[in-house]
């Protein structure tokens, strides 16, 4: 499926045709991963053309947000998306101590960075925090942004010695 109906936009700072639906959900995406979404009413039962929160329009939802995201080689959503993700990254961190992490190094990283059985699963590592600082804390969470926790037991040993790879055990390898 090719789609013909091209819109005009911009591509590192230069004109470009891009075609509607790649352009606009691409838009969508990014305007929704940096929290740029304007909020929707939570009673719509007087407007007869309500849609669920999950279904996007099939128009350019035209504003400064829209334009903000057109370039997604420009240098402000690139800034954007690096520091919201930071931002992110190390609220969520602070607040909850999720894994992976690009902290935890090693398996003994791994115990000290959060031990085991000592806190539940999504609940804030410090649950005598109190609740104002939690909710200024959330507030700095802006979109779904976070970075990629590639050094994840970058330095931990994951293959155990003795254990040999060979014709039979390569198939579970590759």
């Amino acid at each position: 499926m090719e789609d013909q109906d091209l819109i005009d936009s911009q591509m590192n700072g230069q004109p470009y045709r891009a075609s509607r639906l790649a352009a606009t959900l691409r838009r969508q995406l990014w305007r929704e991963h940096l929290g740029l979404l304007r909020a929707q009413d939570y009673d719509a039962s007087g407007d007869p053309n309500a849609q669920p929160p999950d279904v996007s329009l099939n128009k350019i939802d035209e504003g400064p947000e829209n334009e903000f995201v057109m370039d997604p080689l420009s240098d402000g959503v690139w800034n954007t998306w690096t520091s919201q993700a930071t931002g992110n990254t190390e609220t969520y961190r602070m607040l909850f101590r999720a894994d992976p992490d690009d902290h935890i190094k090693t398996f003994e990283d791994y115990d000290n960075f959060r031990p085991r059985g000592s806190h539940k699963e999504g609940h804030l590592f410090d649950p005598y925090m109190p609740a104002k600082d939690v909710r200024e804390k959330l507030d700095l969470i802006k979109g779904h942004l976070v970075w990629l926790p590639l050094d994840f037991l970058r330095d931990a040993e994951m293959a155990e010695p003795g254990l040999a790879v060979n014709q039979i055990t390569e198939s579970i390898y590759t």
